[in-house]
């Protein structure tokens, strides 16, 4: 299946990265919609696996000085963002680069940069919501997708449980926005993301990865707030999750009632298991 030329430069722009930080390969997970596709496969909706830019959680937990992250990216070509974590190849791809943030060094709410021992304060952004993804990840082989590199690389990715429950945050932060007035942040494509895994991905599996994650104390309140926006906005095929999902579907019909009965077979999967 022919993917898009954009998607194929975020996969190379991926390994440009993992390989300019190889000592501190350990520490870094895939997240984001490359790790979502990596478990979800083509899918069969009329919207493809489609990124452009790719996503790695930092694991701060003994983090090494050297090399110094944000040298080590300048060295391979990649430039600063305006923001925090976030770095641009040459040819204008992003890479972000994350951390938690009980991990991050700073307190208060309006913190962006993380503060990790030996590198650049602007290195990393801290983002709430991948607390799930430090427990609950698996080496894979990422390769290239250009028929002309030959790449690959064995990666720590997050599993489809801490997936899903990241974007579930995400979502409830945009949603929370848009009941502001901030509409414009609203995306469809984070409500369909959450679809491809809740389909491609078997309740008992899912289950297995909230397990390790309600067993975390930093996991645990991340999971429970995913799991209760999931709840509150996705078990009917009116309500915001399937309706978005349908939206980025191309309006596909079958996708909003489809995402509702998935999400309640999660949620009869974890009865299950309590009982």
């Amino acid at each position: 299946m022919s993917r898009p030329a954009e998607y194929v430069a975020a996969r190379s722009t991926l390994l440009d990265a993992v390989g300019a930080l190889g000592p501190h390969l350990p520490n870094l997970i895939m997240v984001g919609a490359q790790a979502i596709y990596l478990h979800t496969g083509e899918g069969d909706l009329v919207q493809p696996p489609m990124t452009t830019d790719a996503d790695l959680a930092v694991d701060a937990t003994d983090l090494h000085e050297i090399p110094e992250i944000s040298a080590a990216l300048a060295d391979a070509g990649f430039t600063a963002g305006p923001n925090p974590g976030h770095w641009l190849s040459a040819n204008g791809v992003a890479v972000d680069l994350m951390v938690v943030p009980h991990q991050s060094g700073r307190t208060g709410s309006g913190a962006r940069g993380a503060r990790l021992s030996g590198h650049h304060r602007n290195t990393a952004r801290i983002t709430a919501g991948l607390e799930p993804a430090l427990v609950d990840h698996a080496t894979h082989r990422i390769p290239a997708l250009d028929g002309a590199d030959d790449r690959a690389v064995d990666l720590q990715v997050a599993g489809p449980a801490a997936l899903l429950i990241a974007k579930a945050v995400k979502v409830e932060e945009r949603l929370a926005d848009a009941e502001r007035g901030l509409a414009a942040r609203l995306r469809e494509k984070d409500a369909l993301d959450m679809f491809r895994l809740l389909q491609a991905v078997e309740p008992e599996d899912l289950v297995r990865g909230l397990r390790l994650h309600l067993a975390d104390d930093h996991a645990r309140p991340v999971c429970e707030r995913g799991l209760a926006t999931i709840r509150q906005h996705g078990l009917e095929p009116k309500a915001a999750l399937p309706s978005l999902a349908g939206q980025a579907a191309s309006g596909d019909r079958t996708v909003a009632p489809s995402f509702a009965a998935l999400a309640h077979d999660l949620f009869a999967a974890m009865d299950s298991v309590k009982a």
